[in-house]
C-alpha cells in the first residue's frame, strides 16, 4: 500500500497539479481554443512547463546535488525556504514574461494566485508545518469550481470531479506515508482553496 502512496504523491506533486490546470485552461477554455492556432498553443504549453516544471524540478536536483536539502521531498521543513523561495521566483518570472507579451486572464491569475500559495506555505512553515501537496489539490479544485459554478462552462464539470478526486487520493497519499498529519492535509486544502478561489472570483 505505501508503494502505491509513494507513486501518487509523485504524480500528484504540486508543480504536476499546477501545469494540469493551466493546460486545462489554454486546451479546454472555449476562450483560448478560439484565441490560439495549435502551433500556438504547444509553443506556449512547452514555455509554461519548461519555467514550472522542468526548471523548478532542476532546482530541486541541484540543492539536493550540494546538500542544501536531504531529499527530493525536502521532507524537513526546515529546509522549504530556499527551494520553495527558487519556486516561487520562477513562477513571478513565468508570469511576468507572459504579461510582457500582453497575455492576459485566467491562466496569467491563476498563476499569481499559485504564487500567493507558496509564499502562505513558506510564511506558515516557519510556525506551522503544512501540506504543499494538499494547498496544490485545493487550488486545482478551486480553479475548477471558479470555472463550473462562476463561469458556468459546462466542459469543465468532468475537470472538477477529477480534481475532487485527485485532492482525496493525493491526500490519502500523503496520510498513508506519515508525511503529514490530518491537521496539516486538511488545513494546506482549505488554505488552496480560499486563496485561489477568492484571487479568482476578485481579478479574473
Amino acid at each position: 500500500m505505501r508503494h502505491l502512496a509513494n507513486f501518487c504523491s509523485v504524480i500528484l506533486h504540486p508543480l504536476f497539479l499546477l501545469n494540469a490546470g493551466l493546460f486545462a485552461i489554454l486546451r479546454f477554455h472555449p476562450y483560448f481554443v478560439s484565441k490560439f492556432y495549435d502551433e500556438q498553443f504547444y509553443t506556449l504549453s512547452m514555455f509554461i512547463a519548461v519555467n514550472t516544471l522542468v526548471m523548478p524540478l532542476l532546482s530541486v536536483y541541484l540543492l539536493k546535488r550540494f546538500k542544501f536539502i536531504d531529499d527530493f521531498r525536502i521532507s524537513n521543513p526546515k529546509q522549504r525556504l530556499m527551494p520553495y523561495a527558487i519556486i516561487a521566483m520562477l513562477l513571478a518570472f513565468t508570469t511576468y514574461q507572459l504579461y510582457n507579451n500582453e497575455f492576459y486572464g485566467l491562466p496569467l491569475v491563476f498563476l499569481i494566485a499559485t504564487i500567493v500559495c507558496v509564499i502562505a506555505n513558506i510564511l506558515i512553515n516557519i510556525k506551522f508545518t503544512i501540506s504543499s501537496h494538499a494547498i496544490a489539490a485545493g487550488g486545482l479544485v478551486a480553479l475548477f469550481l471558479f470555472l463550473t459554478l462562476i463561469e458556468h462552462i459546462a466542459v469543465f464539470n468532468w475537470w472538477l470531479m477529477g480534481s475532487v478526486l485527485v485532492a482525496g487520493i493525493s491526500s490519502w497519499s500523503r496520510l498513508t506515508l506519515n508525511a503529514h498529519t490530518e491537521k496539516q492535509v486538511y488545513s494546506g486544502f482549505s488554505l488552496g482553496l480560499a486563496v485561489v478561489m477568492l484571487i479568482l472570483m476578485v481579478f479574473a
